[in-house]
């Protein structure tokens, strides 16, 4: 899809030959011909076309029968370009807004205005209160001028009329003579806080902008709407469905929460994949929007008012529908399965997912662990490859094996498919230096090699390879023997009994494969199995009872015979009997054992698993009725723990114990009790020590040493910036692990900014969420003594960076910004240094994982950053000017009447 054959063409589809792997590339234009009954279709999703300022990629299908001719493509030409939008900002400039919610309102239109900016948008502010003023019309609205414009709109406060006021917009903004194009979609974004004072003339003014075709997004603002009167009146402001145009935030300050949702609804993502679902009554089209508010979406056409889309509430950047795939499993040809891709879903040791969804159930594939390959890239339907009646999944992980890619194959069953594997089919299995083996997978799988049999078609990066199926045969064994008995009439016991054993294998085709086949097999002939050396009877030569043998078979049975002898069985044995001890069990001869068992850790109850060496566990085991025989304790300890030692307290014991082998299995430690009578009214009591396998993952958060140590400012200077750059960075140097790092930069001291553009503050990696109000009241006193200003004294805001952090990797997050003066003259200090302090911590699994240090309490250190902040007074000259001249002066004077008695004191001489 990549290939660039010409300036502005890229994309190719090739017709290449089993035979002898050459390729030629088809021709998409210009071919047609028949369409049989078996077609494939062949689609570019993103051809370019140049609108007037952006670049839109449409989607073309070509459908290509088994001669390899082209029908027209589907759709016949290109989507057109995007259509041209209006949109008339209405705000609430009434009484109940005050100031500093006003501005906040005017920072949320400005925000919208510049990312609609390349859409080929034009824009109108009104404001409505007790009356309603439009500011700026479609064509006096500047967008170049666009902040200054929306700045010096003043708050005119009195009522809420609301419903007057979208009349006026949709009269006197919506017309060609205020800039209204006949072409453009027309949209009104009505912000307010709370009920109008004309809510009976609602209705008819929002039919007025229905019968334009104008699209009402409201959004209300604040506890008013917890109501459901309030809640109606938005939903007859806004068009229709409501829950796609009415937004509700609890204060002004969090408009900036809504932005990307608003935008999304103005203009939509669309859909990535498609996929069609066939069932007894009708077809579904399945499409996948992975990037549908960052999480995904798939959504199923044509569906019911009541249907919901499958919204995956997950990870933030999962990709969740990336690839949609219906499968048909039990071969009726409706399908019984959806299949959803989410390959970058990230797991603690893999990464990628698969959801298998039937109509009341939901399951998860998932690759092998330790590898983050991006299971679920591509997904294919196979045919039934192991003849079980069921068809089979190929799932791609392109990114396995650092990039060489790897498929797996899971069977179909009864009840949908099998969460286990068949098989894997890496890329070093298949031709060395491979990669992204698994990034396409073929969605047919026709015979290509003229076996009979599918193939399966595997595209990786700049290489496709066909992988043939093998055909499916059982094996059928038998073995039978000459005598078929021993016989009882034997006289001569001396002389060991000669015997045949005739081995044969019974090979026979389930798959639909046409050709000849042949397999070689080793097996071994055990004589007397259960019997164990050197104890057997039946041999084939002395002291050997194994037969190997590698034989070729065919498709019919062969046999294979083997000479045996049984050994006579007369040995002479000495009589031995048993003395057991004497059981004691009361006057009904009825033993009943009451036994009680108790444990305990001694020390702390928590295992911190890479800190505590050794544990220590404490049994304790009391016969409380008649005796007990053989008594045993079982205690089992998970991966991790091995066996130590143990030691008794009381009674007599013994211990053996198993570790945990490849981490698969529990240990276990069985010990016995005063074998072999544990007595009644006895009481025994022993010690286990147990140590641990070292498992620890070991983040360091530390400042970089390229961040902004010192900046200054002019007293009483409130325009001036200062660029500052604060870096940390975070470095694992054990396992790989799951963390997220929590930056908190401070933003607005009282109400002054002290970033110059605080919305721009972002921090590559990282999610932005609600700022955190500071803890001190009084910020200036608290300044004035210590100059930190930190988040104990500023309003914060909050960054959520969450990462898979491997061994040895070092991440590094950079806050850069320009420092604003403003905020600085309401210390009231016109000589100080402050420090503007930044703080970071990490956040994790604590049902998981334990942070170790002597001295912090297991709590995650918290790096900070400081970068001083120098105000000092400007320099006034005047006064040093005037020192200065007067100070000459005197000079000039002394100097002067100096020189006059030298003078006069010559004369005289």
């Amino acid at each position: 899809p990549l290939d660039q054959y010409k300036q502005n063409r890229r994309g190719q589809v090739y017709r290449c030959l089993v035979r002898d792997s050459s390729c030629i590339p088809l021709s998409l234009q210009g071919m047609y011909g028949r369409i049989y009954y078996s077609n494939i279709s062949v689609c570019g999703p993103t051809i370019p076309r140049e609108c007037k300022s952006i670049t839109t990629y449409n989607g073309m299908c070509f459908e290509i029968d088994q001669s390899l001719n082209v029908k027209q493509p589907v759709p016949s030409s290109l989507e057109e370009c995007p259509g041209q939008t209006d949109i008339a900002f209405l705000l609430d400039g009434s009484g109940s807004v005050n100031r500093v919610d006003f501005e906040k309102m005017k920072g949320f239109v400005k925000d919208l205005i510049r990312e609609f900016l390349e859409r080929d948008t034009k824009f109108a502010v009104a404001q409505y209160s007790g009356y309603c003023t439009i500011h700026f019309d479609l064509n006096t609205f500047n967008v170049m001028n666009r902040d200054y414009q929306v700045n010096s709109i003043a708050q005119q406060g009195g009522g809420t009329y609301t419903a007057a006021s979208m009349k006026k917009v949709v009269q006197e903004v919506f017309s060609t003579s205020r800039g209204s194009r006949p072409k453009a979609k027309r949209i009104m974004i009505v912000i307010t806080d709370g009920q109008s004072n004309d809510s009976g003339m609602l209705k008819n003014a929002a039919s007025e902008a229905e019968a334009k075709n104008i699209i009402r997004f409201a959004i209300g603002v604040g506890r008013a709407f917890s109501s459901s009167s309030a809640r109606k009146e938005l939903e007859t402001i806004a068009s229709y469905p409501p829950s796609n145009h009415i937004f509700q935030v609890g204060s002004f300050q969090a408009l900036d929460q809504i932005k990307d949702t608003l935008q999304n609804s103005i203009f939509p993502i669309e859909g990535y994949s498609m996929a069609v679902a066939t069932t007894h009554t009708r077809q579904f089209t399945i499409l996948g929007a992975p990037r549908f508010k960052h999480t995904g979406r798939v959504v199923v056409l044509p569906s019911r008012d009541t249907d919901k889309p499958i919204e995956f509430s997950g990870q933030i950047g999962a990709y969740f529908g990336a690839e949609v795939c219906a499968m048909d499993v039990n071969k009726d040809s409706y399908s019984d399965l959806v299949l959803i891709s989410a390959p970058m879903f990230t797991d603690r040791d893999r990464e990628g997912r698969v959801y298998v969804c039937t109509i009341n159930d939901r399951m998860t594939l998932v690759g092998d662990a330790g590898q983050m390959g991006r299971f679920g890239t591509s997904l294919a339907p196979l045919p039934d490859l192991n003849m079980d009646g069921f068809n089979d999944l190929a799932v791609g992980a392109p990114l396995e094996n650092d990039g060489q890619g790897s498929v797996y194959i899971f069977h179909g069953t009864s009840s949908g498919i099998s969460k286990i594997k068949s098989q894997k089919i890496s890329a070093s299995d298949v031709q060395s230096g491979l990669k992204y083996f698994g990034l396409s997978i073929s969605q047919t799988s026709l015979d290509m090699s003229l076996d009979s049999l599918p193939d399966l078609a595997v595209g990786s990066k700049g290489a496709v390879l066909l992988l043939r199926s093998r055909p499916i045969v059982t094996l059928m064994a038998r073995v039978s023997f000459n005598p078929p008995k021993i016989p009882t009439n034997q006289v001569d016991c001396s002389t060991p009994l000669r015997n045949i054993a005739k081995v044969c294998f019974t090979m026979t085709r389930q798959t639909t494969d046409t050709k000849d086949l042949q397999a070689k097999i080793n097996y071994t002939l055990t004589l007397d199995v259960t019997r164990q050396a050197p104890n057997y009877r039946a041999y084939i030569s002395p002291k050997i009872r194994e037969k190997r043998n590698t034989i070729t078979l065919r498709l019919q049975e062969q046999c294979f015979s083997h000479n045996f002898f049984i050994e006579v069985g007369l040995k002479r044995r000495p009589p031995f009997r048993f003395l057991g001890f004497e059981i004691n069990c009361g006057a009904d001869n009825n033993c009943i054992d009451n036994l009680k068992v108790d444990f305990n850790f001694t020390g702390s109850s928590e295992v911190r698993v890479g800190i505590d060496e050794v544990i220590n566990v404490t049994v304790s085991v009391e016969s409380r009725e008649e005796n007990s025989y053989n008594s045993h304790v079982i205690l089992k300890y998970p991966a991790g723990l091995s066996f130590r030692k143990f030691t008794i307290l009381q009674g007599r014991v013994e211990c053996n114990s198993s570790d945990s082998v490849g981490n698969v299995m529990w240990g276990q430690s069985d010990c016995t009790i005063d074998k072999p009578i544990f007595k009644s009214d006895s009481k025994c009591m022993t010690l286990l020590f147990g140590t641990f396998v070292f498992i620890k993952s070991s983040p360091h958060l530390f400042r970089n040493e390229d961040s902004t140590s010192y900046v200054n400012f002019t007293a009483g200077k409130n325009d001036l910036q200062k660029h500052v750059k604060q870096s940390f960075e975070v470095e694992n140097y054990e396992r790989g692990f799951n963390l997220t790092v929590i930056i908190k930069v401070p933003m607005k001291l009282g109400d002054k900014d002290i970033w110059a553009d605080p919305n721009g503050i972002q921090i590559q990696g990282c999610q932005r969420h609600k700022n955190e109000e500071p803890t001190a009241t009084e910020f200036v006193d608290q300044l004035q003594k210590n100059h930190a200003v930190d988040c104990s004294v500023a309003n914060c805001g909050v960054f959520m960076c969450k990462s898979f952090i491997r061994n040895l990797d070092r991440n590094s997050y950079n806050i850069t910004g320009n420092l604003s003066s403003q905020w600085i003259e309401q210390i009231g200090l016109e000589s100080a240094q402050f420090n503007l302090v930044s703080s970071a911590t990490i956040d994790y699994d604590r049902n998981q994982y334990i942070y170790y240090s002597s001295d912090s309490k297991n709590n995650p250190p918290i790096q900070k950053i400081e970068t001083q902040v120098e105000v000092y007074p400007e320099v006034n000259f005047t006064k040093g000017v005037i020192g200065g001249v007067v100070g000459g002066l005197l000079l000039l004077a002394l100097i002067t009447a100096g020189l006059y008695k030298v003078i006069f004191i010559t004369y005289l001489v």
